[in-house]
């Protein structure tokens, strides 16, 4: 089974806390920076609570949907890389990539320095 990779627990976001976040950020997205509509918009970590981000309120910020979802996308990717990372490191997994100029790589590295397909 593989180790989670620190995600960190979700709190609960209240109302008090909400209407903190939306006034500091003056109703605007963090990545785009348009202003936001009611329904428009999620609280959105800016490092994700699934790559050890803290369910703080200085961790969550106005993000406008369309925005969140690519922000989302990204975020699954980076930690599915970094768990990929993790399994190779722990030995659990080959690296998906060939080491430069080893036995299953395209190139070959000569003597002289110079580089030559095999």
């Amino acid at each position: 089974m593989i180790e989670d990779m620190g995600t960190t627990a979700r709190g609960h976001l209240s109302g008090k806390r909400k209407l903190a976040i939306w006034e500091r950020e003056k109703g605007r997205c963090m990545i785009c920076n348009e202003k936001l509509l009611v329904g428009g918009f999620i609280y959105e970590h800016v490092i994700a609570l699934e790559l050890s981000g803290t369910d703080t309120d200085d961790n969550i910020r106005l993000t406008c949907k369309p925005c969140a979802k690519e922000k989302t996308k990204k975020d699954h990717q980076m930690t599915a890389k970094a768990k990929r990372t993790k399994q190779v490191h722990l030995g659990l997994k080959q690296s998906r990539s060939p080491l430069p100029y080893g036995k299953t790589s395209k190139w070959k590295r000569k003597l002289d320095g110079s580089v030559v397909p095999r």
